[in-house]
């Protein structure tokens, strides 16, 4: 699928706006990232520098103190994360976690019933995953590591 330049800067335009609200002073929001070490080895051939400073931003949006991140080791043992990526939102109170599943053709929204074994299943992926602090060296290692 090839992109023209500005369906390029309108999707970064919306990434990057979600990313603001990590860091909103009076009601940021409370992010845990579990990355499949896989995705931190990827090359991207129009930049070579392009997951260098993506392995930073990583390391530098983790200084924020409602931001977790893990990583799911390649040799990671068996979890409910292994059928597919998935977002789960979890909100305070009594409203319902919702489930994000991103495809090709677009997105699908789970909630309610739908919702309970991706909320059941998170806890075993966690489980499974690097501690933070291992993760976090695993992000370092990697950046020095990339040679571009």
């Amino acid at each position: 699928m090839t992109r023209t330049s500005e369906e390029i800067a309108a999707l970064a335009e919306v990434r990057q706006a979600r990313q603001a609200v990590l860091s909103r002073p009076d009601s940021a929001l409370e992010f845990w990232a579990i990355i499949h070490e896989a995705a931190l080895h990827q090359r991207f051939a129009v930049r070579p520098t392009t997951m260098r400073e993506q392995l930073r931003r990583l390391l530098d949006v983790v200084e924020l103190p409602n931001v977790t991140i893990q990583i799911m080791p390649l040799d990671a043992t068996p979890h409910p994360g292994v059928m597919g990526g998935f977002s789960l939102v979890a909100f305070p109170g009594a409203l319902p976690d919702i489930v994000l599943l991103e495809n090709l053709s677009g997105a699908t929204y789970l909630e309610g019933e739908e919702a309970i074994p991706f909320a059941r299943g998170i806890e075993r992926i966690r489980a499974s995953a690097l501690s933070v602090e291992d993760s976090l060296a695993r992000i370092a290692y990697l950046v020095e590591g990339t040679q571009t």
